[in-house]
Formats: structure tokens, C-alpha cells, sequence
């Protein structure tokens, strides 16, 4: 506890007391507050009891309504929750637009009221929402392979709770036969899963840019479908999703690791569909691992003494690990693993370090921990690092638009010491891709290419530099590789 005398107060301009301001984003998240001047709406900024701020466009000027006082409301939606007047105090730069300020002059905010309304407002559109049927909107030819699906399940789901039942629990070879009907089921189930998907992706395609269609299907797909998978925990990380993001470094060992996870029987059949459904994750990474290989060789026969290697949006790096474990090195390897994740950049440098002490010294691995915007930031991230023989980013151009994507593109051959090559990978468009089950059985959204749209990836690059694109063996994911010339 302080003393009255170790309270110094504010310094400067804080000496003048101003209220507390709270980011409407951050309080407001379920309905964006509407800010209206003069009968002009623009989004609500930040929120005190004696004043807020907007945003406004560039284009419109407010320098002649400064210190006048000008009405104004508050919107949630279509609810006014506030009336009355202000005036505009400061007008500063705010990513490309500006922010306005205003002091209230008539009235005040009541902050814990508004939040209440925001709160009431918000239940009642999640009833609302919840409750509307628009399943009308969902193609009849969608809704009975859904239920092809579903009935599938259930059946596989009843077959397993009885043999569960049936085999005696002292049976010394339970858990083996167990096992064995699991992954029978799953071979006879994964044909007719592909069947389904294949046919659920053609329709949901030809929705086109009907939006409330697919929101309705997609609707559909996540109260029907998606139920029945949520056992598997493959399926419940994608879909739930606990470290805010899908795909995390978890779901990729689930791939690598194919253990039968799960309490159940049919618990461990719907893991076990999801990780065969991902076998290109597993085919991926081995691709990789063997252009670190082939790569690191070539420039061991130039004579180079040693190899750098960086990965950005690195997951559990699993193709380092068995690189290193496997390989016979032929010349010093230096690896840089780059994630936004901590978890995975820790579970990353423990699998590979024991390899690094093994070689001793003809390995090293660093880890660098940045975060999504670094990762589209390349070319500022990867000015740290010494230039490259081979930087990889196989799984991060999927959550990239085109604009996005090829920047990444051009700022990492840029860092690519001469001769060195580049590595892109992404999803594969195609009539058996797996973007239906990820979109709309998962909420998993990943951007698919096809091989001129990959292509176009390196259109800015010199013409001097070779491309190619290599295709993985389940036909649902390529790789890009774009080799510097030397």
C-alpha cells in the first residue's frame, strides 16, 4: 500500500484529468456501434463517458466543423441508444483515414447501460439467428448426400458400440481386435466418404456467389454433418480450434503421428478418417524433407561448406527432425524454424535439438518467434537472417490472397542467396479437393490454386529463375519451386 505522499499524480499533459476510454471493438464485438454527425454514419472508435472518437474517409473534411458543436447519435444496429451533442476536438491520421474526436456537450455516456444494451441486443440476434430457418436455401441434392453421410456414420457409430459390448473385456487380444475392426471400417468408410465429398463439392460449387445460400448450406452442413465427426480429434481441433487458429502445429502431428486417439471406438474411427483424409499433410512434408536432400547435396557437389535453411510457418518442423534423424549430412546445415506459435516452435526445437547435439556441429537450429503480420512483413523479417540456400513456407500462402501471397513470393526469393531455392506450397484445386471438407464441415478456410494460378505466384520474378510445380501424391496439395540462378 502507498503512502498518500508516493502518489505523484499525473506529469504533463496528464496533470489534466480525461476519462476513461474504452475500445469499442474490444466491448462492443457482437454489433459494431454507429457513430451519426449531421446524418453521416461512421464507425465508433473508442467511448468515455464525456466523449468519443470516429472514423472517418480521407475525403471528408471536418476542419471547418471544429469547436462547433454539432448532434450526434449512437446506433447498435438499428436501436439509437444515445442522443445529443458535441464538439469536434482533434482530427489525427488513422491508417489511411481519420480519427475525429469529439467532447460531448449535451449528455453523457453511461457506459455500463450501453454495454447491457449491446448485450441485450446482441442475445436477442443469436435467438433470433439461431431459430431462423433457412434450410430452404440448401439444394435438395445437398441435403440427401448430408444425410448419405450421416447415416453412414451412425451405422459405423453402432457397429463399433457393439463389438465395445460384445468382446470380453479380459480378452488379452481385445484392444488388437478392436483396433483391427476401427481400421477395417475406416477403409470401407473412406471410399464412400471421398464419394460423398466429391459430390458435396461439386455442388456447393455451383452455388456460385449466392451468399445466403451458402451461408445456409454451410449452416446446415455444421448442425447436421459436423456432430457426427466432432469424436474424432482430429475433426474437434480443426473445428473448435483452442489456440484461436485452425490447423495448428497439433493437427499436423496428428497426421504425422497416426495414433489411434480417443475413448471410444468410434472416437478412434473418426480420428483416424480425419488423419487419412489428411494424408497430404504427411505426403507434404515428405516431399520437403526430400528437397532439403536433394538440395543440400547439389550444393555440397559445388563445394559449398555449408547449407541455410529457413522455414517460415514451421508447425512442429517435422521434416527437419527426420532430415536430421535419417540423413547423413553432406555438409554443415544451419535451420531457421519461424511460427507465430510458441507451443509449436518449443515442441519444434525438442524434436530436432537432439538430432543438432547428435551431428555435433554439422547442425544448428534457431527458432523465431514472430507474428502473423511479421510473417506478411517478409522481406523486413527475413532482413535478420543471412541470405538463404532454401527458405520453405509450405502451409501459409492457403490463408493468402492473391496480392498477399505474391508479395510473400517476392520477398523471400529476394533474401535467396544465388543458386538458392524457394518452396511454396497450397492447396490444389481440384473436382476431389478437400475444400468442402474443411470450409464447410470444419470452418476451416484455406484458399485453393490451381497450377497456372501458382504459377502466376512468381510472375514478378526475373525471368532468369526456373519454375516449376511438383504435385503430391494424394493430388491435394503442390508446391511451387522457384530456383534462383547462381
Amino acid at each position: 500500500m502507498k503512502h498518500y505522499e508516493e502518489l505523484t499524480g499525473g506529469e504533463g499533459r496528464r496533470v489534466f484529468y480525461r476519462a476513461e476510454r474504452f475500445e469499442a471493438k474490444t466491448l462492443m464485438s457482437s454489433i459494431s456501434p454507429v457513430v451519426k454527425v449531421d446524418d453521416k454514419a461512421f464507425d465508433l472508435f473508442d467511448i468515455s463517458m464525456s466523449g468519443i472518437s470516429f472514423v472517418s474517409p480521407q475525403n471528408f473534411s471536418w476542419l471547418e466543423e471544429m469547436n462547433k458543436d454539432v448532434p450526434l447519435k449512437l446506433n447498435l444496429g438499428a436501436t439509437e441508444i444515445f442522443v445529443g451533442n458535441g464538439k469536434i476536438r482533434r482530427i489525427e491520421p488513422h491508417e489511411n483515414q481519420h480519427k475525429v474526436a469529439i467532447e460531448l456537450t449535451k449528455g453523457f455516456l453511461d457506459i455500463r447501460r450501453i454495454l447491457d444494451q449491446h448485450d441485450d441486443l446482441a442475445l436477442q440476434q443469436a435467438v433470433t439467428a439461431g431459430l431462423s430457418d433457412q434450410s430452404h436455401l440448401v439444394p435438395a441434392a445437398y441435403k440427401e448426400a448430408i444425410g448419405d453421410a450421416v447415416y453412414m456414420l451412425r451405422s459405423i457409430h453402432k457397429v463399433l458400440d457393439k463389438v465395445e459390448t460384445d468382446l470380453n473385456k479380459e480378452d488379452s487380444r481385445r484392444d488388437e481386435r478392436i483396433k483391427d475392426i476401427i481400421l477395417a471400417c475406416e477403409t470401407k468408410a473412406l471410399a464412400r466418404w471421398t464419394e460423398i465429398s466429391k459430390k458435396c463439392l461439386k455442388i456447393t460449387k455451383e452455388l456460385g456467389d449466392d451468399s445466403a445460400a451458402i451461408a445456409a448450406t454451410k449452416k446446415y452442413t455444421e448442425l447436421v454433418l459436423t456432430p457426427e465427426l466432432l469424436p474424432g480429434a482430429s475433426w474437434n481441433r480443426s473445428y473448435m480450434k483452442p489456440l484461436g487458429y485452425p490447423g495448428d502445429y497439433q493437427v499436423m502431428n496428428y497426421a504425422y503421428n497416426l495414433a489411434l486417439e480417443g475413448d471410444t471406438a468410434y472416437a478412434k474411427f473418426c480420428h483416424r478418417l480425419g488423419t487419412s483424409t489428411g494424408e497430404f499433410i504427411t505426403t507434404r512434408m515428405t516431399m520437403t524433407k526430400q528437397a532439403i536432400a536433394k538440395l543440400s547435396n547439389k550444393a555440397a557437389e559445388r563445394g559449398q561448406k555449408s547449407f541455410r535453411v529457413a522455414s517460415l510457418g514451421c508447425g512442429p518442423a517435422q521434416e527437419v527432425a527426420n532430415f536430421l534423424r535419417s540423413m547423413s549430412l553432406p555438409l554443415t546445415m544451419e535451420f531457421t524454424l519461424i511460427d507465430q506459435d510458441h507451443d509449436a516452435l518449443s515442441y519444434a526445437y525438442n524434436s530436432t535439438y537432439p538430432q543438432v547435439a547428435r551431428l555435433e556441429g554439422k547442425a544448428s537450429v534457431k527458432c523465431l518467434h514472430a507474428t502473423f503480420l511479421e510473417f506478411l512483413a517478409t522481406g523486413k523479417l527475413f532482413r535478420k537472417l543471412e541470405k538463404q540456400d532454401l527458405i520453405y513456407a509450405v502451409g501459409l500462402a492457403d490463408y493468402l490472397g492473391k496480392k498477399r501471397a505474391t508479395r510473400m513470393v517476392n520477398d523471400l526469393y529476394a533474401n535467396l542467396a544465388p543458386g538458392g531455392t524457394l518452396i511454396i506450397g497450397c492447396m490444389r484445386t481440384s473436382d476431389t479437393s478437400l475444400e468442402w471438407q474443411v470450409e464447410y464441415a470444419v470452418d476451416w478456410t484455406l484458399v485453393h490454386r490451381n497450377e497456372e494460378e501458382m504459377l502466376e505466384l512468381a510472375h514478378d520474378l526475373e525471368k532468369e529463375a526456373t519454375r516449376e510445380i511438383a504435385i503430391d501424391s494424394t493430388g491435394h496439395c503442390h508446391l511451387l519451386i522457384v530456383t534462383k540462378p547462381l
